[in-house]
């Protein structure tokens, strides 16, 4: 179901993107990638649906749903972004998570997404859960953009007892 899911974003952002006009952080994503966990127990699978608005009253709202290794986790937040040069944004985050086997809690990201070239962005973002330690992390990404408004990335999450090595399909607005 996954890999369908996968395909039907993939062939969306491709059609829909050639005309749009890109904003930095309003996009819709889709990340799909494998756990490894550091202890030695089994791999896991992850996957993240992601949508980012930038707006004119709340600078930037962010809804997640992420599939950890079959605990779900839905998270809605909002945050702020600035400008660094012509080629850098950096960004902050708070989440509130609501999860399927756990209280909620929040969660903070700060973020620097930087373009290397006209096609090439590197992304790095650090993001501390209040109550879930367990999900602290800092995420790595390269992406590629294929046309101005769709790129794919490779990412690196790495915390304290597991790491993701997962690839995003991207949809820039």
């Amino acid at each position: 179901m996954k890999n369908i899911i996968a395909t039907g974003v993939a062939a969306a952002a491709i059609s829909l993107s050639m005309n749009a006009n890109a904003s930095p952080l309003t996009f819709i994503d889709y990340t799909m990638g494998n756990i490894d966990y550091d202890s030695g127990a089994d791999d896991g699978d992850y996957s993240a649906f992601t949508v980012s608005i930038d707006t004119l009253v709340i600078p930037l709202i962010s809804i997640e749903s992420i599939d950890f290794n079959d605990a779900d986790i839905l998270k809605f937040g909002i945050g702020a972004s600035a400008g660094i040069g012509r080629a850098s944004q950096i960004y902050g985050l708070v989440h509130y998570n609501d999860y399927d086997d756990e209280d909620s809690d929040f969660s903070f990201r700060v973020g620097l997404n930087s373009s290397l070239t006209d096609r090439v962005e590197a992304r790095l973002s650090y993001t501390m859960y209040s109550d879930q330690d367990y999900f602290d992390n800092t995420k790595l990404s390269l992406g590629y953009y294929f046309t101005q408004n769709f790129s794919l990335a490779g990412n690196y999450q790495i915390a304290d007892d597991y790491n993701i090595l997962s690839a995003t399909a991207r949809l820039s607005f």
